[in-house]
């Protein structure tokens, strides 16, 4: 729940897509970049919906992909120096 008892995905109009180049017409949100205690960041959310979705297709195509010997381009590999 957010501050004020509404439920959190109320924010997917604001933070479901790129608005950079917007001006943004949300009076609770244009109040709060006022306050110079409040900073807004980029915030990956993990239990919506649509991130819950994406973990699960995600993470059922790196099984398939396994399964058939191919790489699922999920990978992380760290680069280490040439000696």
């Amino acid at each position: 729940m957010v501050g004020n008892g509404r439920r959190s995905e109320e924010k997917d109009e604001l933070f479901s897509e790129n608005l950079s180049n917007v001006v943004i017409q949300n009076e609770v949100f244009m109040r709060l970049l006022t306050f110079p205690s409040v900073i807004v960041t980029a915030h990956q959310a993990y239990f919506s919906s649509d991130a819950l979705a994406n973990i699960v297709e995600t993470t059922l195509a790196n099984i398939s992909a396994f399964e058939r010997g191919e790489r699922s381009g999920s990978e992380v590999a760290i680069e280490r120096p040439r000696s």
